[in-house]
């Protein structure tokens, strides 16, 4: 057995080893013909499937003949095998998690074909090593910690390293186009020390995600206000060209663009829109009593705590998908939107970091097609 913890062929058939305090012994089978690697962990008596799609050796004073066994086993079908010292991932995420502000949840998913973290690509919001670790080094499986609060972190072991990690995080909920985000924060490396740990994501890596979100929301909302004000200016210069100056006025429509028209254009930004602006709404405090704390409690009617969730992902729209308010709804946002952007980009984030709110529905992302494995998606 070689005494690593990272498999080194993405062609064979392996199994991973590791220490667990509450567990006993991991197996993870991998490679792209991982099939082998569970076969042989089933026929060596000891060995529990889990759930997670891992296996374990719970009474670890019988592992010395078990693992002479599996060795053989593994032998027969052409199976490596690799361990190390490092615990096991599952139980440091958990005992990160148990030490973070708020209720967190930890699960574990095991990529044993080659190509299935390819699932995650997508779907990462990350500027550093964790995304690249990913499109490009082995991750046999990983963490992902959720707070039900709209935090979803990915953990892996750090490639190449016997005693570091790799923080990073899925996007915030109201996004799903993530690759190559100029706002991605950088995923953190963290040292085996779980207590120092705690510090560094605490402290450093969880307020720059919300600096992120933040910036991120601010510029996504600062966007599609400014296409809604352009198109509210080219609506009314058609309004005013209709006019003659002989007096005779011409329909909007003789120009080629009517009201219903205009507020289709519209109505689709504001879709657009909307999830993005009641979350950022949801995360910007005024700096001080003014005016634009009026202006704040107006939105917070047009855009109630829901209205993430109800509008994401935006349904195409269509003439019998406008409502009636559609034209009061984006004359009271044009009204009101200033105030917003002035004081969210006044203001540091306040992000519901440690505030549980409603999770927003997943965006599927469909993963390349292999036998026995489902797609993965969030």
């Amino acid at each position: 057995m070689d005494d690593r913890t990272t498999p080194r062929s993405r062609g064979l058939a392996q199994i991973i080893l590791a220490l667990s305090p509450a567990s006993g012994l991991v197996a993870v089978a991998l490679g792209e013909q991982y099939r082998w690697a569970e076969t042989a962990l089933q026929l060596t008596p000891g060995f529990e499937r889990r759930p997670d799609g891992t296996y374990a050796l719970r009474d670890v004073d019988t592992a010395a003949p078990i693992l002479r066994a599996l060795a053989d086993t593994a032998r027969r079908h052409r199976v490596h095998l690799f361990g190390g010292p490092r615990t096991y991932l599952g139980d440091y995420a958990t005992a990160l998690a148990d030490r973070l502000p708020g209720e967190w949840t930890v699960k574990v998913e095991v990529y044993a074909h080659p190509v299935w973290q390819e699932d995650l690509v997508p779907l990462l919001w990350d500027a550093g090593e964790l995304i690249d670790s990913v499109e490009h080094a082995r991750i046999p499986y990983a963490a992902e910690l959720t707070n039900g609060a709209g935090i979803n972190l990915l953990l892996v072991e750090r490639p190449g390293s016997a005693d570091e990690y790799l923080l990073g995080t899925f996007a915030s909920a109201t996004f799903d186009d993530n690759y190559a985000d100029p706002h991605a924060p950088s995923a953190i490396v963290l040292p085996a020390d779980t207590a120092h740990a705690v510090g560094l994501v605490t402290g450093t890596f969880l307020p720059a995600y919300e600096q992120a979100v933040h910036d991120r929301l601010l510029a996504a909302v600062e966007a599609a206000h400014g296409r809604l004000e352009e198109l509210h200016a080219a609506w009314t210069a058609i309004q005013q060209s209709s006019r003659c100056t002989d007096g005779i006025r011409l329909e909007p429509a003789a120009l080629g663009h009517t009201e219903q028209q205009y507020l289709e254009e519209s109505f689709v930004e504001w879709r657009r829109l909307r999830p993005h602006a009641a979350e950022l709404l949801s995360r910007t405090r005024p700096s001080a009593a003014t005016e634009d704390t009026v202006s704040l409690d107006r939105l917070s009617q047009l855009l109630p705590p829901d209205a993430a969730v109800s509008s994401w992902p935006a349904a195409p729209s269509s003439p019998a998908a406008l409502s009636p308010g559609t034209a009061e709804s984006l004359r009271r946002w044009r009204a009101d939107a200033p105030a917003l952007l002035r004081q969210a980009r006044a203001s540091r984030p306040v992000g519901p970091t440690w505030t549980v709110r409603p999770a927003l529905p997943p965006a599927a992302t469909a993963a390349p097609s292999i036998p026995g494995r489902a797609p993965r998606s969030r």
